[in-house]
């Protein structure tokens, strides 16, 4: 044995080029302390003494180390940085710990050391050295009895994190197996600290930051006046969906030089205890050897869980894992402010029409359809963040390429659509109307007005933010539009003309699923619409508003009281809401006076007069149907004073006898159509009503 040395180059006098250089020499140390122990323990059998050996052993011990120091020494002049003296000088392990972790690293650097380890094993296949095994090995150095010994027993603390968690069973403490972390052995050895937990990872190379320039600087600069602190800030970033929060944080990183871990709240809660505990332990490690910082995302709302504890304790335990995190949330209340002292929040607003634009055109160039998407109208139009707006135009480009065309603005529209269906659950009901401008047949004045309404959609950019107009407007910004009148004169398919100008979908409010009998629930059920409406691209739709909308009384009872209190939850979320709501009624007086000062436009509809009937009666005529010679449409419309529905209706009721009779439409048919239209509302027209046609 005091011809064995510990196998290091002692003429070596050049820097370390890699960390699994030094790991090589540190195997080298472990394999000569295990021959060493295998000999003293085969000398003590023999009743030999061991002082000798000892006393070699340490002295190869002292000289290697001297070796490994001197070329740390080397490494560090030459600027190269070795992960694993990196390790040890953030970690201050005691040497009874150092000396087992070092232990556990070893394991696979030399295939010799393998069968020196069963061989210690009293002859079992081992190959991860257990605590009993390194006990035996330091007490080389120190001798057999040492007080030390107590902090590897308990195994806890910033060692125990160290180790892999698989090691830690049932079994007695010294027959516990020593391994290391694998994204630890894998940082030690010079590679990056990769950890288990990757649900979500930086993309390479960053897309492009669109908006949110300057939320990206003022976080940078709290983030560098932050430093190295060990006092935990936290740094809280909310905003719609997809609005980039992700991205922006991978930009502070880039930034920072300072990278990053990602963490979903809705993985880890569900997770045992232990499990978690492992996790958290791996990304502590991770965060601090890399001078790395956690974001935490997908969090719950703490209003909603204000009595759940758990969430509480599990957040502050993970804000013990780095002194630097960022969360991510929806709400500016989303986070539990009371958890830390130190604390920062930015909003990422809604993007203004300009910057919508700005992403409408980044993205149209990016898939070469400047020629086909107007940026400017979906700009305006459009409710989206920069993520919604990027898989807008992902989808609208499957579309395209599964139907072997070019790219279209119509596949951006059904994109849009496809996204935001369903979103408003039982509240509401899909219109799918396809009526256009000529379809409608109103007053020129009824129409100049409905195009104005359009232009405050499509032109929103200008008035609203080159102009300057929102600058005296904070809130109230949304379109909000009544259109009222008798029956069948057009409001409904007006308001099918409005989203089909505008390419948004219409949805028809259901009342009767909004309106509750128990009290609250109703002004809940008001703010769930438009919380759902403000993540959508949509219209609106009120139909027969006056049963909701209609004037409040006067308080005599606590049912006055809370209906009071419904209409005005209601006035307040109509304001609030920067969409367009459409309202329809044929009670225009029992309308509330409060929101008519909350409406924008008020446009009446009329029964037409004779030149606008006689345009309904012509227009409402398929091209393909066949038609009597002496047919008089002009004479129902000089005759019959008949709303747009009416007329209709008696057209289809019409053409339906014509067919029975297996006749081409006329004025036989036209005449027996409108006697029943007439008997529908207790009219009953006499011959002489149909003047020469009787």
């Amino acid at each position: 044995m005091n011809n064995i040395d510990c196998g290091i180059n002692k003429e070596n006098r050049i820097p370390y080029l890699s960390d699994s250089e030094l790991w090589l020499d540190f195997a080298s140390i472990m394999e000569f302390l295990l021959w060493a122990v295998l000999q003293k323990e085969e000398m003590e059998r023999n009743g030999e003494d061991t002082a000798e050996l000892l006393l070699h052993a340490n002295e190869e011990l002292e000289e290697a180390e001297e070796i490994i120091q001197r070329r740390i020494e080397l490494t560090k002049i030459s600027g190269f940085e070795l992960h694993t003296v990196k390790f040890f000088s953030l970690y201050h392990f005691a040497k009874i710990e150092k000396f087992p972790l070092v232990l556990a690293g070893v394991v696979g650097m030399k295939d010799t050391l393998i069968p020196i380890f069963s061989a210690a094993e009293t002859g079992k296949n081992v190959q991860t050295p257990t605590v009993e095994m390194a006990l035996r090995l330091y007490g080389i150095t120190i001798g057999p009895d040492f007080k030390e010994t107590a902090l590897l027993v308990n195994r806890t603390g910033d060692f125990a994190s160290c180790l892999d968690s698989h090691s830690n069973s049932s079994k007695a403490w010294h027959q516990e197996t020593l391994s290391l972390r694998k994204p630890l052995l894998s940082y030690l050895l010079g590679q990056p600290f990769v950890a288990s937990y990757r649900k979500y990872a930086v993309q390479e190379p960053l897309p492009k930051l669109l908006v949110y320039e300057e939320v990206l600087e003022k976080a940078i600069s709290v983030s560098n006046h932050q430093g190295t602190s060990a006092e935990p800030l936290v740094m809280y970033l909310y905003g719609r969906k997809k609005s980039g929060k992700k991205l922006l944080i991978s930009y502070l990183a880039k930034y920072l030089q300072r990278p990053v871990t990602f963490l979903c709240w809705q993985d880890i809660f569900p997770m045992s205890e232990e499990k978690r505990d492992n996790l958290f332990q791996e990304i502590e490690l991770k965060t601090k050897l890399e001078n790395g910082f956690l974001c935490l995302y997908d969090i719950p709302n703490w209003e909603e869980d204000q009595e759940n504890t758990s969430h509480d304790s599990m957040f502050s335990r993970v804000l013990d894992v780095c002194p630097f995190t960022v969360v991510l949330g929806e709400g500016k209340h989303d986070f539990p402010v009371w958890i830390t002292e130190k604390f920062v929040s930015f909003h990422l607003w809604d993007m203004t029409a300009t910057e919508k634009i700005a992403v409408w055109s980044y993205f149209s160039r990016l898939y070469h359809a400047e020629d086909q998407i107007d940026a400017a109208l979906n700009g305006n139009k459009y409710v989206m963040s920069v993520g919604e707006i990027e898989n807008t135009f992902a989808t609208a480009y499957l579309t395209s390429v599964s139907n072997g065309t070019s790219f279209e603005e119509k596949y951006v529209e059904e994109a849009v659509k496809q996204r935001g269906r369903g979103n408003l659950g039982n509240y509401a009901t899909l219109i799918n109307g396809k009526f256009v401008w000529d379809d409608l047949i109103v007053d020129p004045t009824v129409k100049r007005q409905m195009q104005y309404i359009c232009a405050q959609v499509k032109y929103r950019n200008i008035v609203g933010e080159e102009w300057g107009f929102f600058e005296k407007t904070p809130y109230g910004r949304g379109i909000s539009v009544l259109f009222y009148g008798p029956p069948g004169t057009g409001k409904t398919m007006a308001v099918q003309v409005i989203a089909a100008e505008l390419g948004l979908e219409l949805y028809r409010i259901d009342l009767s699923k909004m309106v509750s009998k128990y009290i609250g629930e109703t002004e809940k059920n008001i703010s769930s619409l438009f919380e759902r409406a403000k993540q959508m691209n949509v219209i609106l739709f009120f139909d027969e508003a006056d049963s909701l909308f209609a004037k409040r009384s006067e308080i005599k009872d606590s049912n006055d009281r809370n209906a009071n209190a419904e209409t005005a939850h209601l006035l307040q979320k109509m304001e609030e809401y920067e969409g367009m709501v459409i309202l329809a009624t044929n009670l225009v007086d029992q309308i509330d006076d409060a929101f008519r000062r909350r409406i924008k436009f008020m446009i009446p509809f009329r029964f037409p007069d004779v030149e606008t009937r006689k345009k309904l009666w012509h227009s409402l005529i398929p091209d393909k149907t066949p038609l009597d010679d002496g047919i008089d449409l002009d004479f129902f419309a000089e005759t019959f004073e008949l709303s747009g529905s009416q007329i209709k209706e008696i057209l289809w009721n019409a053409a339906y006898i014509a067919v029975s009779d297996q006749k081409p439409l006329g004025n036989e048919q036209l005449k027996e159509a409108t006697m029943w239209n007439y008997m529908k509302y207790g009219k009953q027209l006499t011959k002489e009503d149909f003047g020469y046609l009787a």
